[in-house]
């Protein structure tokens, strides 16, 4: 298997006692990293932080192998280092060390964390032992692990043997501690020797997932897979969901304008990366909402188009032929249009779709502010979040300073793209989802009043027409046969409809999302710093990735109705 578009973190340390000779740690990490090479490696990136020490020996000894480019991550926005060492870097990003400290948070732990959060693998110099402070070489083990990224093991004193320890071994009660533990007696079940074989293994198992996954195609793509039909369908039938949640909810009111990203966050091939993976993913998921939606409102008016021919040669018995032949044609295109879309697992698909388009939504936030997803309870399982996160890696990490310039209006965006957007966004979906369901609701109400009124003036003018020995119209009998077959059609319809798109539990769950969001808009200050806006992030994601979850699970049931 070879390894194509990777990233590999390094960590290590720097203090001569831990290092110990520095010839024989060189000769590990060039055996560390051959081991990365001989899987067959593509266009790969390393990231570290440059220090003094173990970093820029691995740095050197990437160079020298020629694996790929070299992405360095600083604490602090002064540093610069000695112009040989930092032109090992392609490219680089600065991290507010300063502002970190003044908020009580470590900058070498934060710096950890840009590492671990766009790595596929973690390459470490590491003696094995607990950490001397925050921000350390073990924390960078601990957090590869508690991210599920394999991590390759170079010890100092004994360069010859390349450990690979698997995260996917990892007990969900893991406890680092205890790890080292292990490490100090009988070999851990998760450290086994580096072979290419092996390393691949652990990359692959790594991205299982993502394999399944399908990767969003750009819109132009999917349009030319289809069909003529399929394209003709698109501009016109498929629109029928929209135009009905028009004329039932109304329109959506104007708003203000979506703030749109800063310039120099569009210039970053990372954020143009996760850009058009999000913009494909919605397109796709828009196209597939579209299409089960409006078959969903199509087969319900095809139950009652049903129910009201079929019932009209009670008014017109000489039709009575051609309302058997129509019914049946439309109850055969409406048997059609269910079984294709049970077929072909729309619902399933439209709620993939959607949950991939989701979570890039999310990411792209999230790099921005150097947030990880991967941990946390900040991203969702299956394929879909993990294509995301695929996506998220291959976008590597944004470079730059991040001054405070940078932290006030990029923080500003990803802030409005989490919380007061999408506050606003469901907001207005509560009250078109809630205005929608109160009027099928009314319906239902007005059809049956209807119903029981025609009924009741039936009995009525029967018991009056046999009492005078009058006889009924004929057509006033077969107003009544009609009422009793369209009602009920109509009242199952509404029922049906709600069943499956549930508009007034989607209005209360809009209602709820944009209460809980502007609480979490109420918590940031006039300028809040890098810190701050991760908090925030991490709360809106948390709660917007539980409200998918639930959504996503709930779309799985929703198949296309057949009745009538």
């Amino acid at each position: 298997m070879a390894l194509a578009g990777i990233n590999v973190a390094f960590a290590g340390h720097n203090r001569a006692l831990d290092l110990g000779d520095l010839r024989e740690v060189e000769v590990g990490v060039r055996a560390a990293f051959s081991v990365v090479a001989a899987t067959g490696l593509e266009d790969a990136t390393l990231i570290t932080g440059l220090a003094d020490g173990a970093d820029v020996i691995a740095a050197r000894a990437w160079s020298a192998l020629k694996l790929g480019p070299i992405h360095a991550v600083y604490p602090f926005l002064d540093i610069r280092p000695d112009r040989r060492v930092a032109r090992l870097a392609a490219s680089a990003t600065w991290l507010d060390g300063a502002a970190l400290e003044a908020g009580g948070r470590n900058p070498h732990l934060a710096q950890a964390r840009w590492l671990i959060s766009a790595a596929d693998l973690l390459a470490v110099v590491w003696t094995g032992g607990r950490g001397r402070g925050a921000g350390g070489t073990a924390d960078a083990v601990r957090l590869a692990l508690e991210h599920h990224v394999p991590v390759l093991w170079v010890k100092p004193d004994e360069p010859d043997v390349i450990r690979l320890i698997r995260p996917e071994h990892v007990d969900d009660d893991f406890g680092f501690l205890e790890f080292l533990e292990q490490l100090t007696g009988a070999v851990s079940p998760m450290v086994t020797p580096a072979t290419p074989a092996a390393l691949a293994e652990a990359m692959a198992s790594m991205s299982s997932e993502e394999d399944d996954a399908d990767p969003p195609r750009r819109p132009t793509e999917a349009l030319r897979r289809q069909g003529f039909a399929d394209r003709v369908s698109q501009k016109t039938i498929w629109r029928t969901f929209g135009a009905f949640s028009r004329a039932v909810g109304g329109r959506v009111p104007a708003g203000p304008q979506p703030v749109g990203p800063p310039d120099d966050l569009l210039a970053q091939p990372g954020f143009q990366t996760l850009t058009d993976g999000y913009r494909n993913a919605d397109a796709e998921a828009g196209r597939l909402s579209a299409v089960h939606r409006s078959q969903q409102i199509l087969v319900l008016a095809a139950a009652i188009g049903a129910a009201i021919v079929g019932s009209s040669p009670a008014l017109w018995p000489s039709l009575k032929i051609y309302a058997v032949l129509t019914e049946l044609a439309v109850a055969l295109a409406a048997l059609t249009m269910a079984v294709g879309s049970a077929r072909a697992g729309r619902h399933e698909r439209w709620g993939r779709a959607r949950r991939l388009a989701e979570q890039l939504r999310l990411e792209r936030a999230a790099w921005t502010l150097g947030l990880n997803t991967t941990g946390d309870r900040l991203s969702g399982r299956g394929p879909g979040p993990s294509a995301a996160r695929q996506i998220r890696r291959r976008a590597g990490l944004a470079r730059g300073a991040y001054d405070p310039d940078r932290v006030t209006r990029w923080g500003g965006w990803a802030m409005e793209e989490l919380v007061g957007g999408q506050a606003r966004y469901h907001r207005v979906r509560g009250r078109i989802n809630h205005r929608i369901a109160h009027r099928i609701h009314a319906f239902e109400t007005v059809s049956f009043i209807a119903f029981v009124v025609a009924l009741a003036s039936f009995a009525t003018a029967y018991l009056y027409s046999k009492a005078h020995g009058l006889v009924l119209p004929s057509r006033f009998t077969g107003v009544v046969v009609m009422t009793g077959a369209i009602v009920p059609a109509l009242g199952a319809a509404s029922l049906a409809l709600e069943a499956t798109l549930a508009f007034g539990e989607q209005g209360r769950r809009n209602e709820e999302l944009a209460a809980r969001l502007e609480t979490i808009a109420a918590t940031l200050g006039d300028a809040p710093g890098l810190d701050q806006l991760q908090q925030a992030a991490k709360a809106a994601i948390r709660l917007q990735i539980s409200q998918e979850e639930r959504w996503t699970d709930e779309s799985f049931r929703r198949r296309l109705v057949r009745t009538g």
